[in-house]
Formats: structure tokens, C-alpha cells, sequence
């Protein structure tokens, strides 16, 4: 059988992770791909992944200062399929390898950028640096608070990039579908400022109906102050000094948690409200919290671990590190992590039944692959109307409930697909948390039939939509499609064509498959919280206070990014699955979780070799990296991110300090360096000005420094230009509350991002959908009276 991607050619051409792990991916899965190196490594080239990102690829070395060596790109882009870049626009535009040139001559291409702040506006040639691009969208603000000094907190984990990379997948592999179709290629672009966008999870919606959503305005803003702790999303130590995580969201959930630990007695308390999980009364609350946490230092970590896994309905993990992950049982069971290079790197994205990856050792010479190329060039297109959207035609049922596997459907619904949510009877829990918000944010663009699954009726309707449809996703814990008889054995029965994706916490085959799992888990148990902080936690029984002061820590450290991380792989491996299709003419079973994902999200440093050094972390004081990749507080007390990575970089930002007349060496910048030095006299330097007029200096020049406390993530989404000139944000419709500005889509084709709809009310599309499926009047009629059709 052939692989998912078979007979796929990709030019990668670019550097950084973004490029690296999207090409990667596409490697693993049978494409054919060109990586285009120069003669000389560039910095980000240099990173501790970067060994990775070479595997099954093909590489060739071309100086394109020269004009010949242009020629032969040019030459070589005739015979591919995709170019994936992430040059800067003026710099393919004065080579003619930006988009309109190429399509000139070559219009069969599918030519995919990605960019740091979008092709337009004032940034679009600034560098794409992650953390500047997070600390210019706000994302810095979210963690104030985990130290002891006032102003942003640097933001360790690389979320734009991994949600750039993840849309780069999608929609290079959604452009292809239409390729194949009419041979016409398109343009294909994302940013790592879109790739900011999945983490905002309804405050746009709330700040822009601020009437209706009064009481829950101080969650959608900004403070160093933790708000009120939660009993169920809560960390804690154990006995032996390491730290737990647990996410019983669910009242359930909840309450085998409590049973485990015996405190069960708090269910007969009746200030105690069983339904949202906490007490009436805050002083009791707090009270139970403290006991809580005290009860949890009696035992040993790996006790309490030992009594969740055996009772299968917790939710709870053990922080760790990239590192200690890479051992994790669950993590190696479920083939996570392969034996590579002498050491152990990242395994496939997803797991494929009928087209599974193949992970190669490392790249090879492209002088095979070149011959055969150069002898093969591809057609131009045939003639053909382009649909807007290259998803268009393509139904999904979406089965699945709170964020993660939702707001990765919710991708196909913005690249054109028609997705059919079936929620409960009641709808997706997820409506009843935050009034709504985040539940308006994962399933926008998406239609919705609420039914009960628990009657024969419910599953037949269920199985006569599927019988219609390309795509199932569902996130039940194993053994649950089984007994409804929505198994995939059972669906490719009646429709041997449909891409089955079922997403999970833990994988199928590790101890933990039976279990439970909510986005505090895998942000725990992959790495992402600790890096946060710098792998700076104390390992000391703490007292009350030290309980109360690091558990406050750690939740703030361990935001809600693992749900949105897995999103985007389930989007992704959706579409591998649909290009699959294409090459085999079945649909297939995949298996996706939100441990392989946030290892994914962890990509850095998921990986290990000989000589490999240690993971990049944050100082004690949370503002970087280095002297010449960190926060500085300015003249004005508001802040400024600073990142200079490339020689180039440093150059331009000595030249404008000169103009300034403010001196200051190459060498001093350059490593080996005095980092105490260094950043003492750069702290000086910016107190000089206030941070809009560095970042005006500085961006002026093609300097990455930017403001990183202009305003929260969903003031920053409603004001900034940048986002505007790039139309990140499109006005849809609420059916609450009318015309809106919601999230724009990650991933753009031909320029644009076509119409898109706003968030359903649960049931409210019964009808039509069942009308659709062949359903008659009376028989919708007779299922709503029978209390099988529910609707909001």
C-alpha cells in the first residue's frame, strides 16, 4: 500500500523550526522532500532539534546570492508539487520566488509561506522570533505573577511556532486536494502571530458583549493576582517533595478523586455544590482546599499515582520534564519517542492504520532525487473553476466535547469543510463553563444536532450521517465508540471511505489508556509547565503557605495551551488521513493524543544524542533567555522584549544605538559573553526611553523589539494594527448576540480567507441536518417529541 503522502515533491526552503518539523512531518509520511541548505549554517540552524528535523529528507546545497544557482531552484520548483518558505517578503520578491512570480510560470504550485507577523503591515518584515511575536500579541501578560517582581513574564513554550507548523501541514495538504483535482496550485499562508490565535479562548467574544458577560469580566483581563483557586484543575505536592497535577473537570471525575483520597465526606457538607465542584461558602472552600493539599503530602507520588491508574476515573499526573518524558511509559508504549541518530527523538505525529509513518535515520544527498526530478517536470493546471475554500464538499461529524478535539475540527469548518457537531442531550458540557464563551470559541463555523445516544434511535441517526460522511472525530476514553456501535470497525461497514480520528488523553497501549485526561495533564507530564519556570520548583515538603504560594505558580504556568496544542495535530492528521484517502480510496482509523501532541508542542527539546546539550531555559527571573533575548523594563516602567539571534541582528541594533550615541561592541553581544554584564548595560540603556519609542526605533531598522505589555490578548486581538492590515480577525454572525468579530482562520489560500460562520446553539440545525440525511417531517417531529432531538 502506499504511504499517506506518496508521490508528493516538497521544496523546503527556509529555516527555523516552523519549515523543519512541517517538512518533517510531511517526510514521515511518504513525502519526497527537497530541503535547499546554504553553504553556510545559519543560527537557527544551530538549535538543539534541529538534527531532527533533517530526517528523511533530501538535502541540497545551492548559494543563491548566485544567479545560476536561482536558476536551478527555479528549474526544481518546475518539477515540484509544493515550496514550503519562510524568507522574508522583500527578499523573494527581489529574487522573483514570491508567490504571483512563481504561480506566472508555474501556476500548478502550491506555494505555502510563513511569516512571523503576516505578509502586511509594519511588522511584515520584522523577524518572526517566537517569544517576540508572543510578547508583541500580549501572550507575556498571561503570566505575571509567577515571580516575585512586577511586568510580563517571558513565555517559554513555543505555541506560535507549533501551531504555524501544524497549519502549514493542514493547509499545504488541503491545497493539494484540490491540486489533484484540477492541477492548479495556490497560495497557502499562516504566521506565528496567527499561530497566537488558538490560545485566546473566548475573551474576544466576551470583551466585545462586555453587557452580558459583566461577572466574568476580571477572568478575561490581566493581574498578577491568581484568581480563586479551583478544586478540581489543582496541583499539589506529595510526600516525597514531587509535585502532582490534577484536572477533574468533570463532577465524576471529581468525585472518584475524592473517594481515592478519602475525602469524601465533603458530598454530605451542604455547602457543598456538587455540580460546580466547589463550596457555597469561600471560607469553607479554602478550608477544604488546605486539607486537601495536606492530605495529598502523606504519600508518596508514586502511591497515589499507583491508586488513580488502578481506579481508571482520575485525572492526574506527575510533573515532569522534556527529559524524564522522554522515558514516560505511556509515551514509549505508544511509539512517542524512536530510536535514532544514537539517541531517541520524536515518533510519527499520529498513528495511521492502513498508512502509518516511517521514520527515517537522518537526510541524504539530493543528487538521486534532483536527476529524477529535473527528468519529470509537473503539467500545468487544466482548466477549472477554484472553489473558495479546498475543503469545500468535504462533511465531518464531530463527536467530540470541551476543547481540544473541537477546536481542532473547527480548523476544517475555516478551510471549508462542512461540520456537523453532535453534542448531548443538553449540549457539550463545555457550554455550561464561563457562560458559554470557550464553547462559542472551539465551535464556531460548525452546525450542531443535540441527541441522546443512549437510544436506538440516537445511534441510528448518528450512523446515518456517518454512512455521509469523509470525517468522524470523536475523544471517547476506549471501549465507549464500542458500545454505542460507532466504532470504526462498525462505520467502515457502511462507509469504507471515512477517516476515522479518535483523540484520547494517553494512547491505546500504555497503562494509562483506560484513563481520563484534561489539558493540565499533558502540560504537566511533557515538560511545558516546568520549562515555564525554569525547571525551578522546590522538591522540599512545603507548609501551608509555600502550598498555597507554588500550587498558584503552577496553574498559571500550566495555561489551558496543551488543549489547543493537540487541536492543531487533530486538524492535521485529518488531513493526512483525507490525502490518504486519495492514494488508497479507503478511509482509514487514526489515533491521536494530547501526550504525542504536547511532545510535539515540547519539539525543542524532545529529543536525545550524544552531546546534546541542555534544554535553553528561562533565568530566576522569568525574562528570557539571554542578555540579547529578554525583557527589559524601559524608562517609563513599561516593557520591551528584546531578541537578537543572527550576527545580522546584532549589527543592525549596534548601528541604530550608535546613531543614538550610545556605544556598545559587537563582542560584548556576541557569546562567549558576560551575561551579568551584558544585561545590566542593556537594562541601563532602555531606561533611557519609554517601550513604544525603543520598539519604534528599533522595528524602523528591522530590529525585533517590541512592546510586551501594550494590552491583554483580547484587547490586543480588537486593536492592533498589525492584526487589522492582515485581517486576522472576520465578522461573523452569534445567535445570542448578532454581529461579531471572531478569530480569523490559522491558515489563508489565495489571499484570502473566504466567509466564515459564527458558533451554533446546541440542536439548533436538527431539522435541517436530518432533512438532509433523508429524514421526513413527521419522523423529526415524532424523535423531538420522543425526547431524542433536544435543542438550546
Amino acid at each position: 500500500m502506499p504511504d499517506a503522502l506518496s508521490g508528493l515533491r516538497v521544496i523546503e526552503w527556509g529555516t527555523g523550526p516552523v519549515p523543519g518539523i512541517a517538512g518533517m512531518i510531511l517526510a514521515d509520511f511518504g513525502a519526497e522532500v527537497l530541503r535547499i541548505l546554504p553553504p553556510r549554517d545559519r543560527p537557527l540552524d544551530r538549535l538543539n532539534a534541529a538534527p531532527m528535523w533533517a530526517r528523511g529528507k533530501h538535502d541540497l546545497v545551492l548559494d543563491l546570492t548566485e544567479q545560476d544557482n536561482r536558476d536551478t531552484l527555479r528549474d526544481l520548483i518546475a518539477c515540484a508539487d509544493v515550496l514550503l518558505t519562510n524568507w522574508r517578503p522583500s527578499l523573494l520578491k527581489r529574487w522573483k520566488f514570491d508567490a504571483e512570480a512563481l504561480h506566472a510560470d508555474y501556476d500548478h504550485l502550491v506555494y505555502c509561506h510563513v511569516s512571523g507577523f503576516g505578509q502586511h503591515g509594519a511588522l511584515s518584515e520584522l523577524p518572526g522570533y517566537e517569544h517576540v511575536v508572543a510578547a508583541y500579541a500580549g501572550r507575556m501578560m498571561l503570566f505575571q505573577g509567577l515571580t516575585d517582581r512586577e511586568g510580563p513574564v517571558f513565555s517559554a513554550l513555543q505555541v506560535g511556532v507549533h501551531v504555524a507548523t501544524q497549519a502549514a501541514v493542514s493547509g499545504i495538504l488541503a491545497a493539494r486536494l484540490e491540486q489533484l483535482k484540477s492541477g492548479r496550485g495556490q497560495l497557502v499562508e499562516t504566521s506565528i502571530l496567527q499561530g497566537m490565535l488558538p490560545y485566546e479562548m473566548g475573551g474576544l467574544i466576551g470583551k466585545q458583549f462586555a453587557e452580558n458577560y459583566k461577572e466574568l469580566l476580571p477572568l478575561l483581563g490581566v493581574t498578577p493576582k491568581p484568581p480563586p483557586a479551583s478544586l478540581f484543575y489543582h496541583p499539589a505536592q506529595s510526600g516525597d517533595g514531587r509535585w502532582l497535577q490534577f484536572g477533574n473537570l468533570l463532577p465524576h471525575l471529581f468525585d472518584a478523586f475524592l473517594i481515592a483520597t478519602g475525602l469524601v465526606d465533603i458530598l454530605a457538607d451542604p455547602d457543598y455544590e456538587p455540580g460546580q465542584l466547589l463550596f457555597t461558602d469561600p471560607k469553607k472552600h479554602e478550608a477544604f482546599r488546605e486539607r486537601m493539599l495536606l492530605r495529598l503530602q502523606e504519600r508518596p507520588a508514586a502511591e497515589w499515582l499507583a491508586d488513580f491508574v488502578s481506579d481508571g476515573g482520575i485525572v492526574a499526573s506527575v510533573y515532569q520534564t522534556t527529559h524524564e518524558a522522554l522515558t514516560d511509559p505511556d509515551i514509549v508504549a505508544n511509539g512517542h519517542v524512536v530510536t535514532r541518530a544514537g539517541g531517541v527523538q520524536l515518533g510519527p505525529l499520529a498513528r495511521l492504520s492502513a498508512t502509518p509513518a516511517v521514520i527515517a535515520e537522518s537526510a541524504i544527498e539530493a543528487d538521486d532525487c534532483v536527476s529524477r526530478w529535473l527528468a519529470s517536470a509537473r503539467p500545468a493546471s487544466t482548466i477549472g473553476e477554484r472553489v473558495q475554500k479546498p475543503l469545500a464538499g468535504i462533511k465531518v461529524l464531530d463527536l467530540s466535547t470541551i476543547i481540544a478535539a473541537p477546536i481542532g475540527v473547527s480548523m476544517l469548518a475555516d478551510m471549508g469543510a462542512d461540520v456537523i457537531k453532535v453534542e448531548q442531550v443538553g449540549g457539550d458540557p463545555f457550554r455550561g463553563l464561563l457562560s458559554g464563551l470557550g464553547a462559542s470559541r472551539v465551535n464556531a463555523g460548525k452546525r450542531s444536532i443535540s441527541l441522546d445516544l443512549k437510544t436506538d434511535d440516537g445511534r441510528d441517526i448518528v450512523r446515518q450521517l456517518a454512512s455521509q460522511a469523509d470525517v468522524l472525530v470523536h475523544n471517547y476514553r476506549p471501549g465507549v465508540s464500542e458500545r454505542l456501535g460507532i466504532a470504526y470497525a462498525d462505520l467502515r461497514k457502511i462507509n469504507p471511505g471515512i477517516v476515522y480520528l479518535q483523540s484520547n488523553g494517553y494512547g491505546p497501549d500504555g497503562p494509562s489508556a483506560h484513563r481520563p485526561s484534561t489539558h493540565p495533564v499533558p502540560g504537566a507530564a511533557m515538560g511545558g509547565v516546568l520549562y515555564q519556570l525554569g525547571e525551578r520548583i522546590p522538591d522540599s515538603l512545603q507548609s501551608i503557605e509555600g502550598l498555597r504560594r507554588w500550587t498558584a505558580r503552577l496553574m498559571r504556568a500550566n495555561e489551558l495551551n496543551p488543549d489547543p496544542n493537540t487541536g492543531v495535530v487533530v486538524a492535521s492528521s485529518v488531513m493526512l488521513g483525507l490525502h490518504a484517502r486519495v492514494q488508497t480510496g479507503e478511509g482509514q482509523h487514526i489515533l491521536v493524543d494530547m501526550l504525542c501532541a504536547n511532545a510535539y508542542a515540547n519539539a525543542d527539546d524532545f529529543l536525545d544524542y550524544p552531546g546534546k546539550p541542555g534544554r535553553y531555559l528561562p533565568d530566576a527571573d522569568l525574562q528570557g533567555l539571554s542578555p540579547t533575548y529578554r525583557l527589559y523594563r524601559c524608562g517609563d516602567n513599561r516593557w520591551i522584549f528584546l531578541g537578537l539571534i543572527s550576527a545580522r541582528d546584532i549589527d543592525v541594533f549596534i548601528a541604530v544605538l550608535g546613531s543614538l550615541d550610545i556605544g556598545i561592541t559587537r563582542d560584548e553581544l556576541l557569546p562567549p559573553m558576560d551575561e551579568q554584564a551584558v544585561a545590566g548595560r542593556l537594562t541601563g540603556i532602555f531606561s533611557t526611553r519609554n517601550a513604544f519609542e525603543w520598539q519604534q526605533l528599533l522595528t524602523a531598522e528591522g530590529v525585533a523589539c517590541v512592546q510586551a505589555d501594550r494590552a491583554a490578548p483580547a484587547d490586543f486581538w480588537l486593536q492592533d494594527e498589525q492584526v487589522a492590515a492582515n485581517g486576522f480577525l472576520s465578522a461573523a454572525e452569534h445567535p445570542l448576540h448578532g454581529r461579531y468579530l471572531r478569530h480569523g482562520p490559522l491558515v489563508t489560500f489565495a489571499g484570502h480567507p473566504g466567509e466564515l460562520g459564527g458558533p451554533p446553539l446546541a440542536g439548533q440545525h436538527n431539522v435541517e441536518i436530518l432533512e438532509e440525511a433523508g429524514y421526513e417531517s413527521a419522523s423529526i417531529g415524532q424523535l423531538h417529541d420522543a425526547g431524542v432531538l433536544w435543542q438550546q
